[in-house]
């Protein structure tokens, strides 16, 4: 099975992560966290605007439907292996240009103001070659957004098959020329909190929703104790 067979399987419910079906618990709050970094990275540091050209890499349904309204949204353009849910995407969000490519080795051309990559690079086989190949789509002065899970904290499985540190992160893209902006980290890892919080949420969402907040926010300045890690670099 080659990775798109894989992924068009995988993705073919509607709700493959969750962020929707479990509002109250771990993957909704931590859903909800990155989407309220992410609005402030790309409007306060990027400084997007509409002309802005922005390249969501593995979009899946793209998170820019929900970082951007549709009468301020940049112009994005974004791709995922699995045909499946870019049908789906075009549907949702017709004023994004939704595209079928590779992550690992992308056909598309052009220089873009920022390239984003959420929670991707974990799923693919060589993360160096990716991000090199991610590079020579940012313009010089661009940027390159990724998050993704940090090594420390989480294991391989048949999804995630390359985890890195914030060190190994900070070697790959310091050889390709980048300079540190921001590094933000998401959520503080405890599984045991993790799991008396999604119980109680059953009950009392509000409240669990409240303590997974301050939850998610503990690691914002020191990332290499959080769960899932946002790298901000600038292409000098």
């Amino acid at each position: 099975m080659n990775s798109q067979e894989f992924y068009n399987q995988l993705l073919s419910e509607n709700d493959h992560y969750g962020a929707k079906k479990y509002l109250h618990g771990w993957p909704g709050n931590f859903h909800r966290s990155r989407i309220k970094i992410l609005k402030e990275i790309f409007a306060n540091v990027l400084n997007c605007w509409k002309e802005t050209e922005i390249l969501d890499i593995g979009s899946g349904l793209s998170m820019f439907s929900e970082i951007f309204s549709k009468e301020d949204c940049p112009k994005i353009t974004a791709f995922d292996v699995s045909d499946v849910v870019i049908e789906k995407a075009k549907k949702a969000s017709p004023h994004i240009n939704f595209l079928v490519d590779d992550a690992q080795n992308p056909k598309i051309q052009g220089c873009f103001d920022a390239v984003f990559s959420g929670e991707i690079i974990e799923h693919l086989p060589d993360p160096g070659e990716a991000i090199s190949n991610w590079s020579k789509l940012v313009k010089k002065g661009g940027y390159l957004v990724v998050s993704t899970p940090n090594k420390l904290f989480n294991r391989k499985n048949k999804e995630h098959i390359s985890l890195l540190a914030v060190w190994e992160m900070k070697k790959l893209l310091r050889e390709l020329n980048f300079k540190i902006i921001k590094i933000i980290g998401i959520d503080i890892f405890n599984p045991f909190v993790d799991s008396v919080l999604s119980m109680v949420s059953r009950r009392f969402p509000k409240f669990s929703d409240k303590i997974f907040q301050i939850k998610m926010g503990l690691t914002k300045k020191i990332p290499w104790l959080a769960n899932n890690i946002i790298y901000v670099y600038r292409k000098q």
